[in-house]
């Protein structure tokens, strides 16, 4: 009977602790893309799950532009389980290293931080220069004061003296730069993967301005102007999400989010180890 019982108390420590290394090997199983053409490209050859694709473009494109930046020879580490969050995923270059940690919220919401607990994307501006008034608003129908005609506004006009700075809203990359007809000087760019802000009447550009250059939020990219179709100094000013024009007044934009307080330390925590286990990866 005595030994019955210990066979049991064995049997049930051995269980216990076999499950035990399983669950620590399986949070550092690892995965790894290396770019030879393209993410997907490269992904599906490594027979990555498609949902973990989306989720590496959704947090990595506030600092990755992906049809520009990737080089032979990158890699993307996955950490963890398959499905479409994994406990980390690390992108490594020759230039830098970017590595993103998963936590999940009290609502449930599952994200990525860096190992500070903070997420890449940083929140916009409220408005991308220090402005008089506003001239005009967003609107479906304006009786446009140049052509006379009732046309839609679907930018907001920040009335200020020409040369004062015009600064980037949110960290992004310069998608045009250029003199574009009734636009006047004009300047694009991109935040992450589906937000762009243009920025409009330029009297000129930033020194060394450049397309494809990244910007970070509050950087000069401008001075206002009255170039193009204008009644005088102004920002034309417009928000573009997926393409679709919003309101920048009222639009709700992201904003830089955070690692609750009482879970910070267990987050880095977790974020140092895995960095421990690829430290020879």
């Amino acid at each position: 009977m005595l030994k019955h019982i210990l066979f049991l108390i064995f049997s049930a420590i051995f269980l216990v602790t076999t499950n035990a290394v399983a669950h620590s090997s399986n949070a550092f199983e690892r995965s790894t893309i290396t770019i030879t053409q393209s993410l997907n490209y490269d992904a599906k050859k490594a027979n990555i799950n498609p949902s973990i694709i989306k989720t590496i473009v959704r947090i990595f494109s506030w600092e990755i532009d992906f049809n520009k930046d990737l080089r032979k020879g990158d890699r993307f580490i996955i950490v963890g389980n398959s499905g479409a969050n994994p406990s980390a995923i690390i992108y490594t270059s020759l230039k830098k290293r970017i590595a993103l940690f998963a936590y999940t919220d009290q609502q449930g919401r599952t994200d990525y931080y860096d190992k500070n607990g903070r997420s890449l994307h940083a929140s916009f501006l409220k408005a991308p220069l220090k402005y008089n008034r506003i001239s005009s608003e967003f609107q479906r129908k304006r009786l446009h004061p140049i052509l006379k005609t009732w046309k839609p506004h679907r930018a907001v006009d920040f009335t200020a003296k020409t040369g004062t700075p015009v600064y980037s809203s949110a960290n992004g990359v310069v998608q045009h730069r250029k003199r574009m007809g009734a636009l006047g000087n004009v300047v694009y760019i991109k935040h992450g993967n589906t937000y762009t802000t243009v920025y409009a009447h330029l009297s000129r550009f930033a020194r060394g301005l450049r397309v494809a250059q990244k910007v970070k939020k509050g950087q000069i990219i401008g001075y206002v102007g009255s170039t193009g179709r204008s009644t005088g100094p102004h920002l034309h000013y417009e928000l573009r999400y997926k393409g679709i024009r919003k309101n920048p007044l009222t639009y709700r934009l992201p904003k830089q989010k955070n690692v609750a307080h009482d879970d910070l330390w267990r987050f880095k925590n977790k974020a140092n180890k895995i960095l421990n286990s690829l430290n020879n990866y």
